[in-house]
């Protein structure tokens, strides 16, 4: 499972091999494993990582095999029996890149709580503190999850302290954008948890941050092909701006229709509107289970659900002032690239474009709303 899971990471497709793998582990190790209440209790702790692991990576979202791993790995955190610090990080990294939040059960609304006041014991007992690049992996998850009791501040203030008494070169990039991703949302969301980081220290992930955002970016094709269509409509954006926006539209203050929308992107008072195109990587895979593959086949419509990374780039998007608008894949890929007038209509009903677009004296596209559903003609 673990080496399907970093081959579907990795782009190499594994067809619906790793689907039905995951099915039968299920099946063999969960259903009918005659121990309902601790079906994975002969796993080692290593084995809990690995499939947590696999499943995140791959985007897997097979509740039922996630649910007994998360129970499992909670009665060993409670019973202080054999997850080490690592293997917790990445447990808790995992839950986070899948998103999995207590709506999702009590195992997942217990886990993060139960992790920090493990972490915190274990730390204690020895006197250590937690490596950056785990410090760094566990910050981002518990912001990521939005569980904030008191043994997670008390964590995430320890992290942070640890972290800013780095000497230089320790912290490595990757996770100091982590831990400013972390520290910008804590301060509205949990401005308990980074009371006590130095100044000196946020500038610091501050200045790392904006470093990777100015860097030079290449559109995808999907993001070229909503800015020709833009274009074609006459909406004045710009394409991968400030914080990675895919494209970026900035109206007057009353502005009903995006049509109207500013070119110098210097509107006093304006509204800014990030236009989010998302790839299949933004979600867990279509069908997560054989039964929902045959779903698919019988034509019933299946939505992903949206990871852990992606809804955090939202948070950080609206707490920076922007307006999101997603564009996911699997409703723009339906649309034949080749259609433009339905193009035009799908952006006419997604940012509400125009009240009315005339393609020809008999064929105009009057705004109607997309429906909660976001179904279309082509579902």
């Amino acid at each position: 499972a673990w080496a399907l899971g970093m081959m579907e990471s990795d782009n190499v497709s594994v067809g619906d091999a790793f689907v039905h793998l995951v099915d039968a582990i299920n099946e063999y190790w969960i259903t009918r494993s005659g121990r309902p209440s601790q079906p994975l209790k002969g796993w080692k702790c290593a084995d809990l990582v690995q499939m947590a692991t696999a499943l995140a990576h791959g985007r897997l979202d097979n509740q039922s095999v996630l649910s007994a791993v998360y129970e499992e790995a909670l009665r060993r955190l409670r019973s202080r029996n054999g997850l080490s610090i690592s293997e917790i990080s990445i447990l808790l990294w995992s839950q986070a890149r899948m998103h999995l939040t207590k709506n999702f059960g009590a195992e997942f609304a217990e886990f993060p709580s139960a992790a920090s006041q493990a972490l915190l014991q274990r730390m204690g007992r020895s006197s250590m503190k937690m490596p950056p690049q785990e410090g760094a992996n566990v910050a981002w998850s518990l912001t990521a999850l939005e569980q904030y009791d008191d043994d997670v501040i008390n964590l995430l203030q320890k992290i942070f302290n640890t972290a800013s008494s780095c000497e230089e070169g320790v912290i490595q990039l990757e996770h100091a954008h982590q831990l400013w991703q972390s520290y910008f949302l804590l301060s509205a969301d949990c401005p308990e948890a980074v009371k006590h980081v130095p100044e000196e220290f946020t500038k610091y992930l501050e200045h790392k941050w904006n470093l990777e955002k100015s860097r030079c970016k290449k559109s995808s094709k999907k993001h070229q092909a909503i800015s020709k269509t833009l274009d074609l409509m006459r909406v004045a954006h710009r394409n991968e701006y400030d914080e990675d926006v895919d494209v970026a539209i900035v109206l007057e203050e009353n502005s009903a229709w995006t049509h109207t929308a500013a070119s110098d992107f210097d509107v006093k008072n304006g509204r800014k509107v990030a236009v989010e195109f998302d790839g299949p990587h933004h979600f867990t895979v279509m069908a997560s289970t054989g039964e929902q593959l045959s779903s698919i086949q019988r034509g019933i419509k299946i939505n992903p659900r949206v990871l852990g990374h992606t809804v955090l780039k939202y948070r950080l998007l609206k707490l920076k002032g922007w307006t999101v608008v997603r564009i996911p894949y699997y409703e723009f890929d339906k649309i034949p690239q080749f259609a433009s007038m339905e193009i035009q209509r799908y952006l006419q009903r997604a940012l509400k474009t125009h009240d009315k677009i005339e393609f020809s004296g008999v064929d105009v596209s009057e705004y109607k709303a997309m429906p909660s559903s976001r179904t279309s003609r082509f579902d």
